[in-house]
């Protein structure tokens, strides 16, 4: 479990609600693309993951998937109701009712409360709070999930939000119907009170800020664009022209006929006449319950799952959090020594701690207790592999690929990234034995991302250059979880540094385009100048610094200030 430096979590909390109350023991639901954590009935957590696995159904349909790339299951935890939901994330009378996460080392995560904090529902969809139907948030943040799965390609940010709120509409009868494109009340609301926003701007990446009625406008213009046959025509050679480079305003203008000006009169005309249709799907299938698998939590995991949640949610990057967790699981791992669950997720606190010696010592604990604990063999060897270069001399911290203050630039002409060290008899035998539980750990699951990930990053720590064997596995860890940046951002570089810089601004246009401001979208947008430069001038320095998000505001605020 790696959060540590380069390898952060950049979190996404939305409003989310869904329900029940909390009782009996934790038990686990296994479907296809979902993993739910629950105490409610097992009858209700296999509805409730049928659900969401038709609504899986209808994305793979309507988006036009010929095939799902293969992805990791969507951790959903669905908790007593909406103020455990603020406990866990410590922001009690926050208003939070649930949230998602898009991107951890294991995988999204997706918290939701059996009750909402006005009142108590015992069905998805039976109740609002605020005006947010339940079921509306979680097939919002759901779309962003498969979109991100299916589609890892540069999409301009209006269509991002578009897409999700698209769908997150939908709404499934009791009788089987599915309803689908159907009004936006909230959404509505937003345009009514701020007007449908300039066209220009929204579809223009640099100009998020500002936009009042951002996502009542993407969700418009994305309803109008699916039910007009002319017009969903022309938007699909605009997504195609943005995914080859043209700017999207360019690509707008050149694609929807009579240019932003008209699209923008045809979309005042589609919402003063609020005739919106929607379709609806009659007698859809239901989703094989028998393919619902569900078990109970061993005890040890489920006396630490909300601590668990606490450290996928931002905890791990968190040094007050960590303390409380590290103080935890000290006592839960004393209480009960035989659990190499507790003490492989002690390990990964005290690895997040840099205190590294502590980490190996108790992940071989782990290791003794089960030899074959997945987690404890990935904490043991990244620590080792921490531990081996420190003590050659090393600077770890150049490592931290996603630190604001690093330079996206190499140390070498070629475009490798390496990390100088030099070999002692100290330091072998470490990276000799985290070599091999990387490799243990690939064998015992070969479709897990992280030992790929880990072995590059072996490699590119000791300064050795990258093989077809670890291209191909960071190739099969981005497609696997292309939600987390590390895995996209590693393979960007060893693209760079095998002279395909084309596939290398592709991966990080695909994130540079993200409309939410974050540490991982300015990493991209440096990322990006740097392979665009190199596919100007291959022999050109393209030093190319990461901005504080102050800084990227102020560049921002001078690009909008400048005299056209």
């Amino acid at each position: 479990m790696i959060f540590k430096s380069a390898i952060k979590m950049i979190s996404t909390v939305s409003v989310l609600a869904l329900s029940a109350p909390a009782m009996a023991e934790w038990k686990v639901a296994t479907s296809e693309h979902f993993e739910m954590y629950s105490q409610e009935k097992e009858s209700e957590v296999v509805d409730f993951v049928a659900k969401l696995e038709r609504f899986n159904m209808l994305l793979t349909y309507f988006s036009g998937v010929a095939q799902e790339r293969p992805g990791r299951r969507l951790k959903v935890y669905w908790v007593r109701n909406a103020n455990q939901v603020q406990e866990i994330i410590r922001a009690i009378n926050s208003g939070v009712q649930g949230y998602y996460v898009s991107a951890t080392p294991y995988g999204a995560i997706a918290v939701v409360p059996g009750e909402t904090k006005a009142r108590g529902s015992r069905h998805a969809g039976a109740d609002k709070q605020e005006g947010i139907d339940p079921e509306e948030v979680i097939f919002h943040e759901y779309s962003h999930h498969f979109m991100l799965q299916n589609f890892p390609v540069a999409l301009p940010g209006w269509f991002i939000e578009g897409f999700a709120e698209y769908y997150g509409y939908t709404k499934m009868d009791p009788n089987g119907d599915i309803r689908l494109g159907n009004y936006a009340e909230s959404r509505t609301a937003e345009i009514n009170y701020f007007g449908i926003a300039n066209l220009e701007k929204l579809l223009d990446p640099n100009e998020r800020s500002g936009i009042g009625s951002f996502y009542g406008t993407s969700w418009l213009l994305t309803h109008y664009l699916n039910f007009d046959p002319a017009r969903k025509k022309q938007f699909d050679g605009y997504l195609a022209d943005v995914q080859n480079g043209m700017p999207s305003v360019d690509a707008a203008n050149k694609n929807f006929s009579g240019g932003i000006s008209q699209l923008r009169k045809d979309l005042d005309k589609y919402w003063r006449g609020r005739n919106f249709k929607f379709q609806t799907l009659s007698n859809v299938r239901d989703y094989d319950r028998a393919k619902i698998k569900v078990t109970p939590l061993p005890a040890d995991e489920s006396a630490a799952i909300i601590q668990s949640i606490r450290f996928y949610s931002g905890g791990a990057e968190d040094k007050t959090e960590r303390q409380r967790l590290r103080g935890f699981l000290q006592d839960a791992a004393k209480s009960q020594p035989q659990s190499a669950f507790l003490k492989a997720f002690l390990a990964d606190i005290y690895y997040q701690n840099d205190e590294d010696d502590l980490a190996i010592a108790t992940a071989a604990e782990a290791l003794t207790v089960d030899p074959s604990h997945h987690r404890a063999r990935l904490v043991k060897a990244v620590s080792l592999m921490e531990k081996a270069q420190t003590l050659e001399g090393g600077d770890t911290k150049r490592n931290e690929l996603s630190a604001a203050e690093a330079k996206v630039t190499p140390p070498d002409p070629d475009g490798t990234i390496v990390v100088t060290a030099s070999r002692n008899a100290q330091s072998q035998p470490l990276w000799a034995e985290a070599l091999k539980l990387i490799s243990a750990a690939n064998r015992a699951d070969p479709d897990d991302p992280y030992p790929l990930y880990l072995y590059y990053e072996y490699l590119r720590r000791r300064g050795e250059p990258l093989n077809e064997v670890a291209v191909d596995g960071l190739t099969k860890a981005h497609v696997t979880s292309p939600q987390y940046t590390p895995f996209r951002f590693a393979l960007a570089q060893a693209f760079s540094a095998e002279g395909d810089n084309k596939s290398a601004a592709a991966l990080a246009k695909a994130m540079a385009y993200s409309p939410h401001p974050s540490t991982d979208r300015r990493i991209a947008r440096a990322l990006l100048k740097r392979y665009e430069c190199l596919i100007a001038d291959p022999k050109a320095a393209c030093d190319f610094k990461v901005l504080t998000a102050e800084e990227e505001e102020k560049e921002e605020k001078a690009a909008k200030d400048k005299p056209a």
